[in-house]
């Protein structure tokens, strides 16, 4: 990025110094104004890693710089580069400009896949000795948005290339369908003994399926509980399952939950209840 000792600058200018240009001191001025010091900030950093359940990284500091101890597999670079896109949304802007104008320096953002028409946005380029030429790329067509990760290529061009063949590739055969949207109603279920004769369950967030088109007709959904539930009844209490499932996919299960209150009849109701 080019900083100069003793000079002003944002919290903002140091994201755009990180996101376009991988400024190494960038990174470190905005680990050391956070954290007091870039140790305190790489403890941070782990810290964050292990409630992200990001079990296969461990960092020793906070630009990336080369170190046998400091590592992120492909796995875990995608779980972090989708809790960045739906966790700081006001920033995701940053990965997508294609030059950082900063000291009257420009200088062009690595990711040379923004200059392609596929559709990418993001997000960071990298590359080491050890692990030659990588990428975390995100694209997005119409509703659908994809992440992408190819690392140990031996070249920028073959960085480039393919990343952008998994990303047409993805973007070409598969789909991604929602089954239900966060907190719609499934199903309305029997309650046994509760002032209210039904309960409507829903699911927490968004139940989708990412499949090959080829497999479109042989989606199954599968709900399960149980014809008649006890009341009382919590909000938010799990009473069932949705499975979803697609050949040579694991089984995707997400909890269905209550979505009122139910409260229990008591004697005198319960006898009429019989009774009518």
């Amino acid at each position: 990025m080019f900083l100069k000792e003793g000079q002003s600058v944002t919290v903002r200018e140091l994201l755009e110094g990180i996101t376009i240009v991988s400024g190494n001191d960038a990174c470190i001025t905005l680990a050391e104004g956070i954290a007091g010091s870039e140790e305190n900030f790489v403890a941070e950093m782990n810290e964050v890693a292990q409630n992200l359940n990001l079990n296969d990284s461990h960092f020793v500091n906070s630009s990336g710089w080369p170190d046998e101890d400091h590592f992120m597999n492909a796995k875990d670079l995608v779980m972090l580069a989708k809790r960045i896109f739906t966790d700081f949304p006001e920033y995701y802007d940053l990965f997508s400009e294609q030059y950082l104008t900063y000291n009257e320096i420009v200088q062009k953002n690595k990711n040379l896949l923004l200059f392609h028409d596929i559709g990418v946005d993001g997000l960071k380029t990298g590359y080491t000795n050890a692990g030659g030429y990588g990428i975390v790329a995100s694209a997005k067509r119409n509703d659908r948005r994809i992440f992408a990760v190819v690392n140990g290529l031996n070249t920028e061009k073959e960085r480039i290339e393919e990343a952008k063949r998994l990303i047409q590739y993805s973007l070409n055969h598969f789909n991604t369908k929602k089954i239900f949207a966060k907190d719609s109603v499934v199903e309305e279920v029997n309650v046994l003994y509760g002032k209210d004769k039904k309960v409507p369950i829903t699911v927490a967030n968004d139940v989708t399926i990412t499949y090959n088109r080829k497999l479109h007709d042989q989606i199954k959904v599968r709900i399960e509980y149980k014809d008649m539930i006890p009341a009382p009844i919590k909000k938010g209490q799990e009473v069932g399952k949705v499975f979803v499932e697609i050949p040579g996919i694991e089984q995707q299960t997400t909890p269905l939950y209550a979505a009122n209150d139910v409260q229990e009849l008591n004697f005198v109701e319960k006898f009429f209840r019989m009774l009518f």
